[in-house]
């Protein structure tokens, strides 16, 4: 049963309001505590409290948008506040970005789950490489970000080069000086080989470096850049079983691109710096 207010308007206890509103009677506490939805009024001696009838509406919007993950005091600013619209349409945006990397994780799962249907097999190589000039563009980069940065950061290296007059020596590679993961920022650099004693000009992004002669262990791997993880695996783990250290960072040369190459014929040689000797 409900009560009248000062101005003779019927008001509904908090359990016929929390049925009304398909809300917790524990979340409307939490509502009116945070000023999100205030009961309109109190006892004063129980501390029970009564809500309007026209708070429905905005007791309906508050679960609506609870229901589609946006945060208290984001629901506040869109209710209350003079830019709803572009509140509403940066949530939007927001979890449309969620679902297109749910997606890819799916992906990846269900990849990893057909992977039953066939067994890998990944050569690994031991090759002496030879000291080389680069021009590069280094940058931190994240797990999400990185599919962008690098063909961005390739591109700002090409443009450079070809508005100085230089043409590449060698195929593009990205330099893993600190990989990304979920949890750690990347610190990548991307190159493209240019013939030693190369001047670029003037340009603080793109450096030029020499890169010291190696011995690398190396594999091919060929298909979709998301698929690389076996293919590192592989050469990571052979590594270790011969007894090798890793003594630098890895790199991926591209040996031809999603413009020239359907996405299951990408080629890209995966190589690790290590503690040997080439016979």
């Amino acid at each position: 049963m409900g009560r009248l207010d000062g101005e003779d308007v019927m008001l509904m206890p908090i359990g016929r309001f929390a049925r009304a509103s398909r809300l917790s009677v524990k979340s409307l506490r939490n509502y009116d505590e945070s000023g999100l939805l205030h009961a309109a009024h109190v006892d004063p001696s129980s501390g029970y409290r009564y809500y309007r009838l026209e708070q429905l509406a905005r007791a309906d919007a508050i679960r609506s948008l609870r229901m589609v993950g946006m945060p208290l005091a984001q629901i506040a600013a869109t209710l209350d506040g003079e830019e709803t619209e572009r509140l509403l349409m940066s949530h939007l945006a927001a979890l449309e970005q969620q679902r297109d990397e749910i997606n890819r994780q799916a992906q990846e799962l269900q990849r990893r789950i057909n992977l039953k249907e066939y067994t890998m097999t990944t050569e690994v190589s031991v090759t002496q490489t030879s000291a080389q000039t680069v021009a590069t563009w280094r940058t931190q980069t994240t797990h999400t970000s990185i599919f962008n940065d690098i063909p961005m950061g390739l591109g700002r290296v090409v443009g450079h080069l070809t508005e100085a007059g230089i043409d590449p020596a060698g195929p593009p590679f990205t330099l893993y000086h600190q990989a990304p993961d979920g949890d750690t920022i990347g610190d990548i650099a991307v190159a493209i080989p240019v013939t030693p004693g190369t001047e670029t000009g003037a340009d603080g992004d793109i450096v030029i470096v020499d890169m010291p002669a190696q011995v690398e262990a190396a594999v091919l791997h060929v298909g979709s850049y998301d698929n690389m993880g076996e293919s590192y695996a592989a050469v990571v783990g052979w590594i270790h079983q011969h007894g090798h250290n890793i003594v630098g960072p890895s790199r991926e040369i591209y040996l031809n691109s999603p413009h020239d190459a359907a996405e299951h014929e990408l080629r890209t040689q995966i190589l690790f710096p290590i503690d040997a000797e080439v016979n």
